[in-house]
This record gives structure tokens, sequence and C-alpha cells, in this order.
């Protein structure tokens, strides 16, 4: 169902006004992963959404993490039965200790669907961000997309999606 342009003396339906709304998913508690859990294998994380069929998403994507400087952190999207067009913006990997509250390399990025995003760390105890927003058309039978993320690189140190509503998705049907 589009969102519907709405006239003078229409009468508008429940499915055309709650197609308008925003939805949110937060990450509700921190995930850690280390070489000795899944490393650098992609692990789901508590943001996934069923999408309607045939239809066009707006979404946002505000990622708070924490990770160790030599393995970095990695995200991606499992999704079936739809296309994304991401884009991504994030610390450059091999962030300095130095550069966390002095500024650093930023990549900006338009990957591939199924392109691995990196966003630069600096330790477990420095809160960072990234960003990731674009579009989502899903087909006829859409599966459901879910955020996953790892360590870059292998390391024994702790690499953390943050949760405690700090790591948010945010989505809205524009078609």
């Amino acid at each position: 169902m589009p969102n519907p342009y709405v006239y003078a003396g229409q009468i508008a339906t429940a499915d055309q006004w709650n197609a308008l709304i925003p939805r949110m998913v937060t990450q509700e508690n921190d995930q850690t992963v280390t070489s000795a859990t899944t490393g650098t294998t992609l692990v789901d994380s508590e943001i996934s959404v069923q999408l309607e069929p045939n239809a066009l998403y707006e979404y946002r994507l505000w990622l708070s993490y924490s990770a160790d400087g030599a393995a970095d952190f990695k995200w991606a999207w499992d999704l079936t039965g739809m296309l994304i067009c991401s884009f991504t913006q994030a610390n450059a990997a091999g962030l300095s200790t130095a550069s966390v509250n002095d500024g650093g390399d930023v990549i900006l990025r338009r990957p591939a669907a199924t392109t691995n995003r990196i966003a630069g760390g600096s330790g477990a105890v420095n809160f960072h961000s990234a960003y990731d927003w674009g579009t989502l058309q899903t087909d006829a039978a859409p599966g459901p997309i879910t955020l996953q993320f790892a360590q870059n690189t292998s390391s024994a140190n702790d690499t953390i999606l943050r949760g405690g509503n700090q790591t948010r998705f945010l989505y809205q049907r524009i078609r």
C-alpha cells in the first residue's frame, strides 16, 4: 500500500494512515564477540524486522559500538527478497586512541548489498558511532532483514554492539 495523497474531502483508511508512521527497533542489550566466540564470523543482532511485500522503505541505522583498534568493527545486512541501496559513514579502520576525541579519518561509502561495512575502533572502553541509511525495496515474498556484526580482524579483545537503546533502526514505508 503506497503512502497516500490525501485530498480535501477524502476519507483516509487506517492502513493509509499507518503507512505514514515511522517504526523503530532497538538493540536492547550489549552483544560482545571475541576471537574465542565468533571472531570475524557475522552474528545476528537483536535488530530484525519483517517488512511488507512489494513495498519501498526508507531506513536509518544508528550504530553504537566499541572495538579494539586491532579488531575494528564489521556490520552487514542479512536479507532476502529485497534490494538495498545503502549509504554509510564510519570511522576509518585503524583509528588511533589519540584521535578518539580529536577527530580522525571518516569513510563515506555506497557499499553493494553483499559488502561488509567496516568501522574503526580504539578500545572497548571507547564508544563509537557509525551510520547506515538508504532504501529497501521488497519483492513479493521478502524474508526478514537482520543486522549482523563481527570483528573485522580476529582479536581476543571485546568487540561490542552497544544496546540499552543506543543502537537504533528506524524505517518507514514510502511506497
